[in-house]
Formats: C-alpha cells, sequence, structure tokens
C-alpha cells in the first residue's frame, strides 16, 4: 500500500470514530443528538450571570411550549445538579437544562453569551445565532425551518 493511499484510509478511519454527540441533563439522564433526529433542535447556552441570557429566557420558554422544535438549555458554567435544578425552578424554564454535551456535536462551545444553535432533523447546523434573541428571530426561525 501507497504512503497516500495508508494516509486516506487512516483519515476515513478516524472519520468513523468520531464519538457520538451526547447530553448530560440535570437530573443525570444521558441522551444523544440522534434522540432529536427528525426533529428541529434548538440548543442555547445560558449562565446565570449573563442578563441577556435572563431576558431572552420568556422567549426560550414560549418556543419550548410550542409544537415547534425541541428546545435545549444548556448551562454555560460548569454546575452540580443542585445549582441546576434550583436555575430552572428561578427561571421557570420550561425547557430541559442540559449540564453537559459531550462528543461531536455540530458546533463548538460558544465564546459569547448568549448563543443560539438550530440544528436541522439530519443533526446538521442549520444556523447559529450570538447575542440576545428577540421575537424576531424565532419568527424567522420558523418561517425558514419548522414552519407551524
Amino acid at each position: 500500500m501507497g504512503k497516500h493511499q495508508a494516509l486516506f484510509l487512516a483519515v476515513l478511519l478516524m472519520a468513523g470514530c468520531r464519538e457520538a454527540a451526547t447530553l448530560t441533563l440535570a437530573d443525570g439522564q444521558r441522551q444523544d443528538l440522534g434522540d432529536y433526529r427528525g426533529q428541529w433542535l434548538v440548543v442555547n447556552y445560558f449562565a446565570e450571570w449573563c442578563a441577556p441570557c435572563l431576558r431572552e429566557m420568556p422567549l426560550l420558554n414560549e418556543l419550548s411550549a410550542t409544537a415547534g422544535p425541541a428546545v435545549l438549555a444548556v448551562s454555560f458554567d460548569a454546575l452540580p445538579a443542585q445549582a441546576l435544578h434550583s436555575l430552572k425552578e428561578r427561571y421557570q424554564m420550561l425547557m430541559p437544562v442540559v449540564a453537559n454535551l459531550e462528543g461531536a456535536w455540530p458546533f463548538e462551545t460558544p465564546r459569547v453569551l448568549p448563543t443560539t444553535f438550530v440544528i436541522d432533523p439530519r443533526g446538521r447546523l442549520a444556523e447559529q445565532h450570538q447575542g440576545e434573541l428577540h421575537a424576531e428571530d424565532i419568527a424567522r426561525w420558523q418561517a425558514l425551518y419548522w414552519g407551524n
């Protein structure tokens, strides 16, 4: 086998060995990105110290209560389960709160908060929004993506 063929084979093998995208909810339940296959998914990174994150929470609650996409709120800060439960109650978060994401998600951990990702029904990144969400953003996504 030639040098180039061996390199090509190695790249193919490494691509197939990517760790599955998984998440751990605040209650300890584990899921993977495949659990959301076939539906739109909105993944929002937040932190309690981030004022825009807290201002957009009612909008995300409203979105999670519709027949539209699944919504996940991901804690930017590594917090113990009890602290996440307290946050969820304090801010009346209706969507699942995620303690940790692992593996090959179709995005990197954001450097700016809040950041929201829209994942298509095949598990691919459709859009990334940095900064506070507004009703117009949700309406645009609804018109472009899930349409209900």
